[in-house]
């Protein structure tokens, strides 16, 4: 089940490095005052961020409770029709929140751009929404069926598109934001397009009436969960445009990015895998493939984490030098330490919540993160007017934290696990030492910088036997796997370790 849960979350990590690669190659032209000025980039943002909120209601937890019913206990319903059912119910609620969208379309302009002007953008970001809210449906087709190569196909059709008809539209038309909305709806409707067709083959076309109830029942209770994971992962910028301005959120947006690579290439890929697998898993006893899962993803998340920390400021200065990025943007150096910290304590959250969702206590899950939001907003408006950017990172952070800490709590009536919460405190009290020697060293020679730099990634990796987080055993076992995959026979000494959990 571990290698299942490997190979397909680098499938889907691979796909998540193509949409990274794809803002990337945006990056020349969103950070670039010439084409999207800094006021400009925070309003899309705002507006992104708006989208993805519509996206969370007007998705009504369908495509968890497809994944739920498809994968578990689906009495009362008809198994073979709950994907076309799903689908139904997604677009016509897409088919409504897009509708709300443009009716609202004046006074949330005024509200997210500052100025009345802006309405016109309500059209492509509504278009935008109501692909997105239907393409979740043949997703979660996608990971139930186990096919990470063909989502990654889904992928990498949409992000070519996007990348395509954003520079077409910013640097051949100099649109400006309008002509990036476009971009984005154009090639979300791709996207929706080839899922539609990857899924077609093995599907059934009939609607059941008698499926509708129980997959609203699952789902809806789960839009509160949905939109107070919204509210942690983006809803300071709302809190940032009031209590500062849009260059704030702008620099925040950034280093959100930046930051997103942990979620997108590790957080996201690891949830697409396995929220579909642990719940497999939960049907033939599962305490030690969550046990390991918790040690491997604490301790290869916090070396991505590392890594991000350590080579953003270069990175950075890089960016500048090459594309005359504005100086609102290298706040991103400091910015990305507390938010990649965020993005991993959610991947941990992840786990812990995964045995809540297959008892279907949505009711819970919806509680814990209603609680993390609040204090979220809490947080936000205690440490935004005094540090800024930064406060909100470290809400941010804190948040997430807790959110995990509630989940795990919660989930220890549906399965007892002996989770090694050593692992992930020591990771972090890692990532905080090496993280603040890193930024320390920001202001020396590049001469001196780089190779301390990578001596402090040095270290992180001498740390992990050291300090225990994997034994020899651990590291034996791996290399075996290792070999494996590539087709070496294992040496007759490696061995496992004596607790299944390694």
């Amino acid at each position: 089940m571990l290698e299942r849960l490997v190979r397909q979350g680098g499938a889907y990590a691979l796909a998540g490095a193509l949409l990274k690669g794809a803002g990337l190659l945006l990056a020349p032209l969103l950070l670039n005052a010439t084409y999207l000025s800094v006021p400009d980039y925070g309003s899309y943002a705002l507006l992104m961020i708006t989208a993805q909120l519509v996206i969370y209601v007007a998705g009504l937890g369908l495509a968890t409770a497809l994944i739920r019913f498809m994968t578990g206990d689906a009495r009362g319903t008809d198994r073979d029709r709950l994907p076309v059912t799903a689908l139904i119910l997604a677009m016509g609620s897409a088919v409504v929140a897009a509708a709300l969208l443009v009716l609202a379309a004046r006074p949330l302009a005024v509200a997210l751009t500052d100025s009345p002007e802006g309405a016109a953008l309500m059209i492509p970001l509504a278009a935008y929404v109501a692909a997105k809210c239907a393409s979740s449906i043949p997703l979660a087709v996608l990971r139930v069926r186990e096919r990470a190569g063909l989502y990654t196909l889904a992928v990498v059709v949409e992000m070519v598109a996007l990348v395509g008809l954003a520079w077409w539209q910013l640097a051949g038309l100099q649109s400006g934001l309008p002509g990036l909305l476009l971009a984005y709806a154009i090639s979300a409707a791709v996207g929706l397009v080839v899922m539609l067709l990857l899924t077609a083959p093995g599907t059934n076309w009939r609607v059941s009436t008698a499926a509708m109830r129980p997959l609203l029942a699952f789902g809806t209770p789960l839009i509160l969960a949905s939109l107070s994971i919204w509210f942690l992962n983006a809803g300071d910028r709302y809190l940032l445009k009031w209590l500062a301005d849009r260059e704030a959120v702008a620099a925040y947006e950034w280093s959100a990015r930046l930051a997103g690579l942990i979620n997108m290439l590790l957080v996201q890929s690891f949830q697409l895998a396995f929220t579909v697998l642990g719940l497999k898993a939960l049907q033939a006893g599962a305490e030690a493939f969550y046990r390991r899962t918790m040690r491997h993803f604490s301790i290869w998340t916090g070396a991505a984490v590392l890594m991000l920390v350590v080579w953003t400021p270069d990175g950075m200065r890089v960016l500048q030098a090459l594309f005359s990025v504005d100086d609102t943007y290298l706040q991103a150096s400091v910015l990305v330490f507390p938010l990649a910290l965020g993005f991993a304590a959610y991947g941990v959250y992840v786990i812990v919540n995964n045995t809540l969702l297959a008892a279907g206590r949505t009711g819970v899950i919806g509680a814990n993160v209603l609680i993390a939001a609040l204090v979220n907003i809490a947080l936000n408006v205690a440490l935004i007017p005094q540090f800024g950017a930064m406060g909100a990172a470290v809400a941010t952070t804190f948040s997430y934290a807790l959110l995990a800490a509630l989940a795990a709590f919660a989930a220890r009536r549906d399965l007892k696990v002996r989770y090694p919460w050593r692992i992930p405190a020591v990771v972090v009290t890692l990532l905080v030492v090496l993280g603040a020697a890193s930024l320390a060293m920001d202001g020396i020679q590049p001469a001196l910088r780089i190779p301390g730099r990578m001596l402090l990634i040095g270290a992180y990796v001498a740390a992990v036997p050291a300090l225990g987080l994997y034994t020899p055993h651990d590291l034996a076992a791996g290399w075996a796997k290792i070999r494996a995959i590539t087709g070496q026979p294992p040496g007759h000494s490696e061995k496992q370790g004596s607790d299944p959990a390694h």
